[in-house]
């Protein structure tokens, strides 16, 4: 065999053996009948996401599309978020709206430079259980204590953060009967006007999702560490709250 075909099937070899995820996906209810049957083998490539996954099976099957934003999804009989990554033998679960309530948890945390899109982010909480859903934004106004205000930049401890804020949603979850929760956070610069916090909560009554939502804004900016720099006409100066300067005088 010459050199040149032996080189040609080294290289189509290494690509069939580059090791991808086997996930064994399961169906319920309408999604079972839409697909004809209770579960089906998915395979992805590595590194590939809950996300990934959903939007394989949406692929094989586009009728599901409309659905797929009010289902939420289980990793190994535990509900997770669309970023979490998968492994080789993962049983998914895509579970729609239970029967007689909101659905599942399916709630989103990001923390990121990206605009916030608050149309997306409001619909993904939508629930067909759900009859409220109460929305906060956060966005840049263009003076602080009369002085005229250019833009924001955030900076945050993100692995810190998103945890915090996960912690939070399952204080709210605790306290009240939610459906979804979503809240989006951006670092980086933010222009006068832009949003860079909105948290959209999803529940059966309005109170309850106006409860949690209060509770989340006001508990995100005590406890997350996100920290706020306000850019001037000329100068700039961090924003902090009073309980962390609190906090720093108590260590000295």
């Amino acid at each position: 065999m010459r050199p040149k075909g032996r080189s040609g099937y080294a290289c189509t070899m290494n690509r069939e053996t580059t090791p991808g995820l086997k996930v064994r996906v399961l169906f319920f209810a309408s999604w079972k009948d839409t697909t004809g049957r209770g579960e089906a083998e998915l395979e992805l490539p590595p590194g590939a996401t809950t996300r990934d996954a959903l939007e394989a099976v949406v692929a094989r099957w586009p009728e599901l599309a409309p659905r797929a934003a009010h289902v939420a999804l289980a990793v190994n009989q535990t509900y997770a978020d669309g970023d979490r990554p998968l492994a080789d033998g993962d049983e998914l679960a895509i579970v729609p709206p239970v029967s007689g309530g909101c659905a599942a948890p399916a709630d989103t945390v990001r923390i990121g430079p990206e605009p916030i899109d608050g149309a997306a982010l409001m619909q993904a909480v939508v629930l067909p259980g759900c009859g409220a859903v109460c929305t906060f934004a956060g966005t840049t106004r263009d003076h602080h204590e009369g002085r005229r205000v250019i833009r924001l930049e955030y900076e945050a401890h993100l692995p810190m953060a998103q945890r915090e804020i996960r912690a939070l949603v399952e204080q709210a979850r605790a306290r009240w009967e939610l459906g979804a929760v979503a809240v989006h956070h951006r670092v980086g610069r933010v222009a006068v006007g832009e949003m860079s916090v909105l948290i959209a909560v999803s529940a059966p009554h309005r109170a309850e999702a106006f409860e949690a939502g209060r509770f989340l804004i006001d508990r995100l900016k005590e406890t997350v560490p996100i920290w706020k720099r306000e850019q001037y006409e000329s100068g700039a100066a961090w924003i902090e709250g009073d309980r962390a300067r609190t906090a720093r005088e108590d260590r000295r």
